[in-house]
């Protein structure tokens, strides 16, 4: 890992100029799902001070308004079955997969020639949680599959947000964990 400068320009990369979520806190707790509920809600600051962002679109339950909080107050319980363990590997390929209109890599404009930036980008960003990091999605093609190919998997998702559509990663260390997320709303 090449530092904070090399963070913000992968974080910048992927989860820029779009509806994104992209954020880091401390383990604290020994269930995971605690410590990624708290970068949810927002309840954590990144431990390294390295950039985070939430340009979540504005939402309220009447339609209007903004959401400073983009992710509903899951429990741990909830968030762990909505929520597919997934190999560092397919992990990588769904970061990219983000940055495309439904999620899907094959929607990224001019993908084959941003194809290496991307996944060099998205290797940055996993590198921070040591070697082999432990991931989770909401995207549905991993359930049960953990070594799924999620560049352009099938648009199901189990949503975490108030948002029509989202999709993220949930990636954890010994001592971190972070979020990234991309919305839709209609």
């Amino acid at each position: 890992m090449a530092g904070a400068g090399a963070w913000a320009a992968a974080v910048g990369e992927l989860f820029g100029g779009g509806w994104t979520f992209a954020a880091v806190g401390p383990r604290t707790d020994e269930d995971w799902r605690r410590d990624a509920s708290a970068v949810m809600r927002l309840r954590t600051r990144d431990p390294r001070g390295w950039t985070m962002l939430n340009f979540a679109p504005e939402y309220s339950a009447g339609g209007s308004g903004r959401s400073t909080e983009p992710f509903l107050p899951w429990s741990p319980d909830e968030l762990g079955g909505a929520l597919f363990e997934i190999k560092p590997e397919s992990a990588a390929q769904l970061l990219v997969a983000l940055k495309g209109q439904w999620f899907q890599a094959a929607n990224i404009p001019n993908f084959a020639h941003r194809e290496e930036v991307l996944f060099r980008a998205a290797r940055e960003l996993l590198a921070r949680f040591g070697p082999e990091p432990a991931c989770w999605t909401n995207r549905t093609a991993a359930r049960g599959r953990p070594d799924a190919d999620l560049l352009n998997a099938e648009a199901e998702f189990e949503c975490l947000t108030g948002y029509t559509t989202d999709c993220g990663v949930v990636v954890a260390s010994e001592s971190e964990i972070g979020v990234f997320w991309a919305f839709f709303e209609d």
